[in-house]
């Protein structure tokens, strides 16, 4: 195939896949903008009762415990293919800064996953129990064991690639990092604080009060900002991000597994099953994170639907500009011959 033709195929592929994701995103956004409540309804139908706030039920507590964990999973990797590639390829005083920042920074999402998962597993421990858990310094060190320990593992791992592949993996560490900063930042710290959305469960709380209940559930697109304080969301609902639901951090959390779409396009694996796990991997874990969001009232359809999609954008063009180069962006304004 002449390199015209190939550039035509190219462009026909970009547009076919533009045109499909957003004729999906599209059809999923009306139905969630009209439907939200009605879903949520629905969804949490004899797993959180009127007057609740939080729930036990097992599918919701699992994925509200680990479906951030891309996160750290995605960002450790990373880190460890730096360090791996420092210690391969680096000049001796270049090599020596960054091995020992990349190395610093290799223990903290072990540190920080175990941290989560233990706050995040207090809750439904003691579910409907006035005992307390022992904190403090120890369970700090005992993360912190854990973050090295991770560390060490996961560095060893990288370090059976060959230089071909830790070369090629250098520029989706960089990817990978600028996605999952970008997309935590952006959802955690701007959108949620500028929407100031209600969640279902915190209306649920009072559902017949004019002032917090379901008569003031608000569409996605209604900027709320602290339309409540939170003095008054914590008197009421033990909670001060009950106003956060728009859009959903867990499941843009749960996105940064499209780093693996990222790892497909790097590696590119020869058996067509390997590449389609790739994709299948980080599509069903995020909407199983979703869905379970939804599941015990901290999301509506549309913070789910916003989230997971805000992070598959980004993983997206952070693969096109780190990975692709510009190349799908470019067939795009070719001319046809």
């Amino acid at each position: 195939m002449k390199n015209g033709e190939k550039t035509m195929a190219q462009k026909k592929r970009v547009i076919t896949g533009l045109a499909l994701f957003c004729a999906v995103f599209v059809a999923l956004l009306l139905i969630a903008t009209f439907y939200d409540l009605e879903i949520s309804r629905l969804l949490t139908n004899g797993i959180l009762a009127p007057g609740e706030y939080d729930t036990n039920n097992t599918f919701g507590a699992f994925f509200e415990i680990i479906g951030d964990s891309p996160v750290e999973i995605m960002l450790a990797f990373s880190i460890d293919i730096i360090f791996v590639y420092a210690l391969r390829f680096c000049e001796k005083a270049k090599r020596a800064v960054l091995m020992a920042v990349s190395g610093a920074f290799s223990v903290a999402p072990g540190y920080v996953f175990c941290l989560i998962v233990f706050n995040r597993l207090k809750p439904h421990i003691l579910y409907g129990s006035d005992a307390q858990l022992t904190s403090g310094a120890f369970l700090h060190l005992t993360y912190l064991f854990f973050g090295v320990l991770f560390a060490v593992l996961g560095i060893l791992a990288v370090n059976n690639f060959s230089d071909a592949s830790i070369r090629a993996l250098l520029k989706f560490a960089v990817a990978t990092i600028v996605f999952a900063a970008v997309s935590t930042i952006a959802i955690n710290l701007g959108f949620k604080d500028i929407f100031g959305r209600l969640r279902f469960r915190a209306m649920n709380v009072k559902p017949d009060d004019p002032a917090i209940g379901f008569a003031t559930f608000s569409r996605w697109y209604e900027l709320k900002g602290h339309s409540v304080s939170d003095e008054l969301m914590m008197s009421v609902f033990g909670h001060t991000d009950a106003n956060k639901s728009f859009p959903s951090g867990h499941t843009g959390a749960a996105g940064i597994s499209y780093a693996l779409i990222m790892l497909n396009s790097t590696l590119c694996p020869k058996k067509r099953s390997v590449r389609a796990l790739f994709w299948f991997i980080p599509v069903v874990f995020t909407g199983l994170v979703a869905v379970s969001r939804i599941v015990v009232g901290a999301h509506f359809m549309s913070d789910v639907l916003m989230g997971g999609t805000f992070s598959f954008v980004l993983m997206m063009l952070s693969r096109e500009i780190f990975i692709f180069k510009g190349e799908n962006i470019k067939s795009l304004f070719s001319k046809n011959r």
